[in-house]
């Protein structure tokens, strides 16, 4: 049953009057007060003491058998009120202001402080509350809010990185409408529509020659890679920019020689149908500083190229020695010979000496084979890299590159990078055959205008191109030059 404090006077009296002794500054000074010898009456003579109470004066006789505030009845008494309390240390001392309740532990907190003390684990050991599932999401979202601020924040302090040191690339001294296309027909423009289309080539630090065309075909959709070698050794038609001779025919290389990035990009386009426009130069210097801060590649090397890869890292630690920027050496670090064949880590001027051997294990072929290989595990590494790396990469890599992509084109590309996958990867041209043409040994081949055909499926998906006029003159051409045809293939 329920009492209400109207009806029993006195329990509202009791709060008050506690709630007055509550707030008292001066409680623990009133405690020592009552403690103190000073603060009582005191008859010398008679040995009798005078003591003011609530209810009047009380005298009690001084003899050590009777007296009742002797030190013997002074402990006896905190003992009791220790047994009272549970514990004699811990309990309210003796003439402690009966209302004083601060020798209890939490006894002025709220009922906040309380809750809160109650969760938190105690010297037992006991866990704390369990959170309930509405503050846990809470808790959760929390959390990926925080994550999702501090890979913005990353994202932007790498933007800015890169800005920064974009000035350092450099540019072509031509421009989109200097590039050579052939005249495509409308099917064959609307194949390659969602896909982008970017050369790739590898020069000595020269500048002079180029041991590596590539071409890197992306579909924007699934940022599946297709990754096509074009045989440096392929006899085809390289317009001359020296002296203006479109009809001349040589090794593909020799467009890079004599026209730079702008030669190669027209000899691409004129001989395969294609529109690129944009394209990446990079040296082999680069292409070693970007391996050995990768942490080297996984390379099997087999026991018949150990005497031609050792060979190329003599060489290549030579030429090295002279790359210069500044007039500061590059390849100060050096390298050493492979003490023998089977899969081992190769750093950054063996991997380049890998790449760069030809006579022998696959010739031309098996060189394009072992540049894809390279370049397909410098991506798969790159992806897996935080961007602390990603962006010494920059550094490192952005002055030995030449390139007509823009800032906003490589900034375009960045969020995607983690879906590219190079998913094929092949030689150009598909059949060909070693002949000398003069005094080069070069690779004809066989039915220029039907490999470009199957090119053009295996790219864009695109059963219905047909060769261009100028494709099939070319492949004309090349077998009225060489005696060889699509006849003479043997697949």
């Amino acid at each position: 049953m329920k009492y209400r404090d109207d009806e029993y006077g006195y329990e509202s009296r009791r709060r008050e009057m506690e709630q007055r002794r509550r707030v008292r500054p001066d409680a623990e000074m009133t405690s020592q007060r009552r403690q103190n010898p000073a603060g009582s009456s005191r008859t010398a003579s008679s040995g009798t003491r005078s003591t003011s109470g609530p209810y009047g004066t009380r005298r009690a006789a001084g003899s050590p058998a009777g007296a009742r505030n002797t030190s013997a009845a002074r402990a006896a008494s905190e003992a009791r009120g220790g047994a009272r309390t549970g514990s004699s240390s811990a309990g309210r001392r003796v003439g402690a202001d009966p209302y004083d309740r601060s020798y209890q532990a939490g006894y002025y907190e709220d009922a906040g402080q309380r809750k809160r003390r109650a969760a938190s684990p105690d010297a037992s050991g006991k866990r704390k509350r369990p959170l309930s599932a509405k503050a846990k999401k809470k808790r959760r979202i929390r959390r990926i809010l925080f994550a999702v601020e501090g890979i913005l924040l990353l994202v932007v302090l790498g933007g800015l990185f890169v800005i920064s040191k974009w000035d350092k690339i450099q540019k072509p001294n031509f421009g989109t409408k200097d590039i050579y296309v052939n005249e495509l027909s409308e099917n064959t423009i609307q194949s390659m529509e969602g896909y982008r289309t970017i050369a790739i080539f590898g020069a000595d630090e020269e500048g002079s020659h180029s041991d590596v065309i590539m071409i890197a075909n992306i579909d924007n959709k699934t940022g599946e890679v297709t990754l096509t070698s074009v045989l440096r050794d392929t006899y085809w038609n390289v317009p001359d920019l020296t002296n203006g001779d479109e009809e001349k025919y040589a090794k593909a290389n020799n467009a890079y020689h004599t026209g730079g990035d702008l030669g190669a990009l027209n000899a691409l386009n004129k001989n395969l149908d294609l529109n690129i426009t944009e394209y990446v130069t990079v040296n082999w210097y680069a292409v070693s500083q970007v391996v050995d801060i990768l942490g080297g590649m996984e390379i099997d090397v087999p026991e018949s190229m150990m005497g031609e890869i050792n060979g190329y890292i003599t060489n290549t630690q030579a030429e090295a020695s002279s790359w210069a920027e500044g007039g500061a050496k590059k390849g100060e670090k050096g390298t050493k010979p492979i003490d023998g064949p089977g899969l081992q880590t190769l750093d950054g001027l063996q991997t380049v000496a890998y790449c760069r051997i030809r006579h022998g294990n696959g010739g031309d072929d098996g060189r394009a084979q072992r540049q894809r290989e390279v370049v397909g595990q410098i991506l798969a590494k790159a992806k897996q890299q935080d961007i602390g790396t990603l962006l010494n990469l920059c550094e490192v890599v952005f002055p030995e590159i030449r390139t007509n992509l823009t800032l906003a084109d490589v900034l375009g590309l960045a969020p995607d990078i983690g879906k590219f996958s190079i998913t094929s990867q092949f030689p150009f041209p598909y059949h060909q055959v070693d002949a000398l043409v003069g005094s080069a040994s070069v690779k004809v081949p066989l039915g220029l205008a039907d490999d470009v055909t199957q090119l053009h499926l295996d790219l864009f998906k695109d059963d219905k191109y047909e060769p261009s006029a100028t494709v099939q003159q070319i492949s004309n051409k090349i077998e009225k030059l060489t005696g060889y045809s699509a006849d003479d293939r043997t697949d």
